[in-house]
């Protein structure tokens, strides 16, 4: 997969890095059996003093983008009904009917991991680890899409994280990488 860099600078003093979060999947192994699959989500590691790629396990995050979810399911949902009204429903709007279908397959796949992904969250009693170093002291960073400062973080010069677009800067190639972790993001394997 290829990637845009883009550099993270802080306002505050000369710390620079580039943005080259690799791609990554997260398969969590329950003790069960189950497994739940997501991405991961970018922070700030106090272990590694850098910009990383952590565990995406923000509750409030994880029940935000659920709701959303459930309402593209509602909205697909109602958007099929109406279709199917009528007499000649049949072979009328067939193609948009099967994308409708597809997508609500897709969304109650999405929903059902979420799900998952939430209750697991829920029982867990480590905060979010580092995928570099596996510790679990972190803090999300957030951009906002405006101004690219991270909201949600301070660095510990007291300025804030800023992301900078330079779509003129050299583009990366990486392959997906696939860590199993326990429930408690404690590393099992790589594949």
């Amino acid at each position: 997969m290829s990637i845009d860099s883009a550099r993270v600078v802080c306002t505050g003093c000369d710390y620079e890095t580039r943005d080259l979060m690799r791609p990554v999947r997260i398969r969590y192994q329950a003790a069960d059996g189950k497994s739940v699959v997501t991405g991961c989500a970018t922070g700030w590691c106090y272990d590694c003093a850098d910009y990383s790629s952590i565990e995406r396990i923000n509750p409030d995050v994880l029940r935000k983008e659920l709701a959303q979810k459930e309402q593209a399911q509602r909205e697909a949902r109602d958007q099929l009904a109406a279709l199917s009204e009528g007499w000649f429903s049949r072979v009328r709007h067939r193609a948009q009917k099967g994308h409708l279908r597809y997508q609500l397959g897709n969304l109650n796949n999405a929903i059902a991991e979420l799900g998952a992904l939430i209750r697991m969250v829920n029982h867990r009693s480590s905060k979010a680890r580092c995928l570099k170093c596996w510790s679990n002291k972190t803090a999300p960073v957030t951009f906002d899409a405006g101004n690219g400062t991270a909201q949600d973080f301070v660095h510990e010069c007291g300025g804030q994280l800023r992301i900078i677009h330079d779509h003129s800067g050299p583009r990366f190639h990486f392959r997906v990488a696939t860590y199993v972790l326990n429930q408690e993001g404690e590393l099992l394997a790589e594949e």
